[in-house]
């Protein structure tokens, strides 16, 4: 069976748990959402680049360790942010 974005998320999301204080989990991985799952590549969205710009300073490394032990030594993790409405374009980019 193929695993999906939200079974790969949910399992690093257990991992993260772990490793972090309980504060922390909530405030940065809870309002994170799986995408998409192809191959190796797991997307994620973010709430905003700062949100994007404070996991990429201070989590990077939990997050690729949870990623790899779900998806082996070659996967890959992308970002889609929502950007803020300020141009009336609600959609995300990637």
């Amino acid at each position: 069976m193929e695993k999906t974005a939200e079974a790969v998320w949910t399992s690093a999301l257990s991992f993260i748990k772990d490793n972090i204080n309980d504060q922390a989990f909530k405030t940065w991985f809870l309002p994170i959402k799986p995408i998409k799952l192809q191959g190796k590549v797991l997307t994620i969205q973010v709430p905003s680049k700062f949100f994007y710009e404070w996991l990429e300073e201070n989590y990077i490394k939990l997050l690729k360790s949870s990623i790899t032990k779900e998806l082996g030594a070659d996967a890959k993790l992308v970002y889609s942010i929502v950007m803020e409405n300020t141009y009336g374009n609600a959609n995300p980019y990637t």
